[in-house]
């Protein structure tokens, strides 16, 4: 595996904005962390309270016709359903259960939806809103705020790692290239980009979705570098097994390898998990075309940089 660190030649100056994004990222993430905790305490102490038997057997029948193991499930989905309103969500829920005993069909749907009417009032009273309805973006809302919000946000330690890694690895080189103005406006067009094409697929195929994470800005870093030093160098430590590691990789080759997999697997797979794949291919080519359109005359000051580079690292080599 090869997991891109830095650079492979010194930088002038500290990437100040690189890291607050960053220091952005960790904050966020461990407010998430902690209004998860909260909302999940929230729901076992609603789901803990003392109910009736019918309540009871109304529960394990919705589970079981639903594919739900706890009332958290069922009332979380009730409550945050993006489709659909929430009288929507319990009249078909109260419609695909066995009939209660003593109860005709007609009666038992009645019963259960008001019963899970009064159960909804009661549980939007006392469990706070989803911890990342207000970050995470969901494609059906077209919503610009949270396109860049999202960004910022992450599921779990393993995905804010990964991310920060890999971002820092080309996003630093990219701000001392383009400069403080043009890093903050890319990091903006770039989450908005990703956000309205994801829209556009998910509204072309009737599959909306939420996501959140940086891994699509990290793909246009890496679009971007490809685009203004193209044969700029990444330090990558390499490691399987017992062998491990560091090589200096182009970051063209690095950037090609990432997108060019992401595109196979964008076109040749239906599921792709947790992974969203058009994110990371969206980034990326915003990254590239960001440059090719606004740029231009800062790649050729790149070129510059670049010939500077390759006279050190011969120096180097030949000395």
């Amino acid at each position: 595996m090869f997991l891109p660190v830095q650079a492979d030649f010194a930088l002038p100056r500290v990437p100040i904005l690189t890291i607050l994004v960053c220091l952005i990222c960790f904050g966020v993430f461990l407010k998430q962390q902690s209004d998860w905790k909260d909302f999940g305490m929230a729901i076992d102490r609603y789901c803990n309270a003392s109910r009736s038997h019918i309540e009871q057997i109304v529960f394990e029948r919705i589970s079981a016709s639903q594919n739900m193991d706890t009332c958290g499930d069922i009332m979380y989905t009730i409550a945050n359903d993006p489709e659909r309103e929430q009288s929507e969500v319990i009249a078909d829920m109260a419609s695909k259960i066995e009939p209660l005993t003593g109860f005709n069909a007609d009666d038992s749907r009645e019963y259960v939806r008001q019963m899970l009417e009064k159960e909804t009032r009661r549980f939007n009273t006392l469990v706070p809103p989803d911890p990342d309805d207000d970050l995470a973006y969901y494609t059906g809302s077209w919503n610009p705020i949270t396109m860049i919000t999202s960004s910022f946000a992450h599921g779990d330690w393993g995905h804010i790692l990964f991310n920060l890694v890999f971002f820092f690895a080309f996003a630093a080189t990219v701000e001392v290239l383009v400069g403080p103005v043009w890093y903050v406006v890319f990091v903006l067009v770039d989450s908005l980009f990703i956000g309205l094409t994801g829209s556009m697929v998910a509204a072309a195929t009737d599959q909306h979705y939420w996501t959140l994470g940086l891994s699509g800005v990290v793909m246009g870093m890496m679009g971007l570098f490809a685009y203004l030093l193209p044969r700029g160098k990444i330090k990558c430590y390499y490691f399987f097994i017992v062998i491990f590691g560091s090589v200096a990789i182009p970051g063209w080759m690095l950037a090609a390898w990432y997108l060019g997999g992401d595109i196979v697997t964008l076109l040749n797979n239906d599921d792709y998990g947790t992974v969203n794949v058009l994110a990371h291919v969206m980034g990326g080519i915003g990254g590239y075309l960001f440059g090719l359109l606004f740029l231009r005359e800062i790649r050729k000051d790149a070129e510059h940089t670049q010939e500077a580079l390759e006279r050190v690292d011969f120096e180097k080599r030949f000395r």
